[in-house]
């Protein structure tokens, strides 16, 4: 495969194996993919089964990246809540893939794909609630298991403290 091949070759050959895969069009400038790697989107239920292929068939078993965009506004018709990206890379071929799923909140691990996926799905569940099936210890990674909620949901309301700066200006006479 050429250096240059354009996504939806890529999603071509996948769709070949992994059901329902596909390139990825933007369908807001927000989603607009500007790094110019090739991008496929499957459904939550493939997540798994794209990451597969991509490390055993195409050759990317380099991983790089897992994490979560939350957009509670989306609208409905472009899918759930959570996207979740999956950054590989392709030594021989020194090329970047992205694999691409919207998600309610549920999705198969890939852990068992990529064993270094493992704290960046703790990660994701932790600060976005995304719950990651047949994880081996899906638990929080930097917030303390007492923790109520996830802060980096976007519908999350955050405690506030307030900042007295008056004792300051007392102190340094400001």
């Amino acid at each position: 495969m050429s250096h240059d091949a354009p996504a939806s070759t890529l999603a071509e050959r996948m769709r070949a194996q992994v059901a329902e895969a596909s390139a990825f069009v933007p369908t807001r400038a927000l989603d607009a993919v500007k790094d110019g790697h090739e991008t496929v989107q499957v459904p939550p239920a493939r997540f798994a089964d794209g990451a597969r292929w991509l490390r055993d068939v195409a050759g990317f078993t380099r991983f790089v990246d897992l994490t979560c965009v939350d957009d509670p506004e989306r609208p409905a018709e472009s899918g759930p809540r959570f996207e979740l990206q999956l950054v590989v890379y392709s030594m021989s071929e020194r090329r970047w893939a992205r694999l691409k799923t919207r998600s309610a909140g549920q999705v198969t691990s890939v852990t068992p794909v990529f064993a270094g996926a493992h704290n960046f799905e703790r990660e994701v569940f932790d600060l976005f609630g995304v719950v990651f099936d047949g994880h081996p210890s899906l638990t929080r990674l930097l917030l303390p298991e007492g923790w109520q909620g996830h802060p980096l949901r976007r519908d999350e309301q955050l405690p506030r403290e307030p900042a007295d700066f008056t004792v300051t200006r007392a102190q340094y006479r400001t």
